[in-house]
């Protein structure tokens, strides 16, 4: 389902009043330390959406940075274990990017594929997502190399695309955008389809994508994995930054009356992420971390999601403390001959 509709910015304030006053929780861009995060707003006048892109994605909504899944005490000999329900309230992200929600698919296909994981199920069933088409875009900005655009609607369930100061162009794309939209339909005005690239970034496609998946096949062993992870400090910044990473640790924390078991973020960029209990690491070294990352995102992904599992963000760019570009390696590893 599209249905097109147009908002005024003062009425999108009230929107978003309308959700704020009904106890829903509104996660959206706020600055923070000269950064700008998703965090949760008590107001539109808390959202900043004249951006390029945030610090971090919002992934940690449907994906909790650390996550109690069940709890135990003991009992004598006996261990009582009661599982911990995942909260079910109902969240909207507004002011998302189009990579970023595009992120929350894979992420679905992730988590739902095989053993759906009832957290995630159910943060993902009770989350919208309000995403906004990019108006302008910066160097690290690849989407378009990776399947996307900036006016992509996949993983969104309303899209707004500013076409003047003062007004958004409105796609209900989903019954939970359409649910949104019932709250308060006498915000928006009906409307015609537009040429939304007439008012949003233009971001160069900067490497074949195809390319890389069938190059990525027969470069196992290659002195370019060496040579293109020598500034990479192994510090995971570009995982936890990444919409789409989704390694994950499960880790107990106990006392002598018991404990509970939790899932963290966790990333094979770690040195421990792949080390056995015998002490043997079968990716001992930076380089074969960075190719697995790699790897993971541009071909396994793909052979067993049909994913590719990034979505061009440029965030691993921007935040790497080491300088360390994806695409310019992804670039001299589709070139080499």
């Amino acid at each position: 389902m599209i249905d097109i509709k147009l908002i005024s910015k003062n009425n999108l304030k009230l929107l978003i009043d309308t959700i704020l006053n009904m106890r829903k929780i509104v996660i959206a861009p706020k600055r923070k330390s000269n950064r700008l995060y998703f965090s949760r707003v008590q107001a539109f006048a808390d959202i900043e959406l004249d951006f390029v892109q945030t610090a971090l994605s919002a992934k940690s909504v449907v994906f909790p940075r650390n996550e109690e899944l069940f709890n135990y005490i003991f009992d004598g000999k006996n261990v009582i274990i009661k599982n911990t329900e995942p909260l079910k309230q109902e969240v909207i992200i507004f002011g998302i990017k189009p990579c970023d929600a595009s992120s929350f698919d894979y992420m679905k296909e992730f988590f739902l594929n095989e053993n759906p994981d009832v957290h995630f199920k159910t943060h993902f069933e009770n989350t919208t997502i309000i995403s906004f088409a990019c108006k302008e875009a910066d160097d690290f900005c690849f989407c378009t190399s990776v399947g996307g655009s900036p006016t992509n609607t996949k993983g969104s369930d309303i899209m707004l695309t500013q076409i003047n100061e003062n007004t958004y162009y409105a796609e209900i794309l989903t019954e939970k955008g359409k649910a949104i939209y019932d709250l308060a339909p006498n915000l928006f005005d009906i409307n015609d389809e537009l040429d939304k690239k007439r008012y949003t970034a233009e971001v160069p496609v900067k490497f074949d994508c195809s390319k890389l998946t069938n190059k990525l096949e027969n470069v196992f062993e290659h002195p370019l994995w060496l040579k293109n992870s020598l500034s990479c400090l192994g510090c995971g910044t570009c995982a936890y930054a990444c919409p789409t990473c989704t390694c994950f640790d499960i880790q107990d924390e106990s006392n002598i009356y018991g404990g509970s078991r939790v899932r963290i973020w966790d990333t094979c960029a770690l040195g421990l992420f792949t080390q056995h209990a015998s002490g043997h690491n079968p990716r001992s070294i930076q380089s074969q971390r960075w190719r697995q990352r790699i790897k993971h995102k541009f071909e396994y992904s793909k052979e067993n999601l049909g994913y590719i599992s990034c979505v061009g963000c440029g965030r691993c760019i921007r935040l790497c403390p080491g300088r360390l570009n994806i695409v310019d390696n992804i670039i001299s590893l589709v070139e080499e001959n």
